[in-house]
């Protein structure tokens, strides 16, 4: 017990083993010694606490290296994507250009035909009207019974034969139509030069220049009825 019960309650007294009391040179320096670091008992591999700073090494790495899976998996599809559609683009390119260079050819083709099909009908025109004067012409040469209507029909039939040489050779000859031309150029200076024998038997009132003359510019005709002929079935 303390000797001063008000301190009793404050400071409590290490009593000695003896029961004596001790003087304060024999008192006991109590020293607490440090605690040993208790190992961590064995928890086995499921229950071993995660190591937090052992981790950080890896966790970078290998977030940086999911992003990169992410990322080039996602960019792999984009490029692919990509160079498919560039490759579809170019084929669907590829067909078009083809197309129109088919219709091109098609269109050129038929402008040619078209051009073509106009000289040729330029062309039949020509001779279609020039032959239809030839033909009135020469009726009127036959119907006539005197010298003065006679002399007037033969003169403007060797007009109108003159005039239909001049026209088929400045007109644009289809190249189908060259043979049968060249059949009508023939035919019409044949008559031309016979007509010029047939008048002047009518000048001159010679007989056999008549029929001798009369006898070519029918059979000249005849030749030109031949190359239209051929015209007609050529440009058909």
């Amino acid at each position: 017990m303390a000797i001063n019960t008000e301190i009793e309650g404050i400071v409590a007294l290490r009593p000695e083993p003896n029961g004596a009391d001790a003087s304060p040179s024999d008192a006991v320096q109590v020293v607490t010694p440090p605690a040993a670091p208790q190992a961590d008992p064995d928890l086995g591999p499921a229950k071993k606490p995660i190591r937090t700073h052992g981790r950080r090494g890896w966790v970078l790495p290998a977030a940086i290296g999911a992003a990169a899976l992410i990322a080039s998996g996602t960019l792999g599809g984009f490029l692919w994507s990509t160079v498919g559609q560039r490759d579809t683009a170019r084929h669907q390119l590829a067909v078009t250009q083809s197309t129109l260079t088919t219709t091109g050819q098609q269109l050129t083709a038929a402008h040619t035909d078209a051009a073509t099909r106009k000289v040729t009908s330029d062309y039949v025109a020509l001779v279609a009207a020039d032959t239809g004067r030839v033909v009135t012409d020469y009726q009127a040469i036959v119907a006539c019974t005197s010298y003065s209507p006679c002399r007037t029909a033969s003169q403007q039939l060797l007009t109108d034969l003159q005039a239909f040489q001049t026209q088929r050779a400045a007109a644009n000859v289809p190249a189908a139509l060259t043979n049968a031309d060249g059949e009508l150029r023939d035919g019409l200076s044949a008559a031309i030069a016979a007509l010029g024998e047939f008048i002047i038997g009518e000048d001159t009132d010679d007989t056999s220049k008549l029929k001798d003359g009369g006898h070519k510019v029918d059979a000249a005709l005849g030749a030109i009825g031949k190359a239209e002929a051929a015209i007609g079935t050529t440009s058909s």
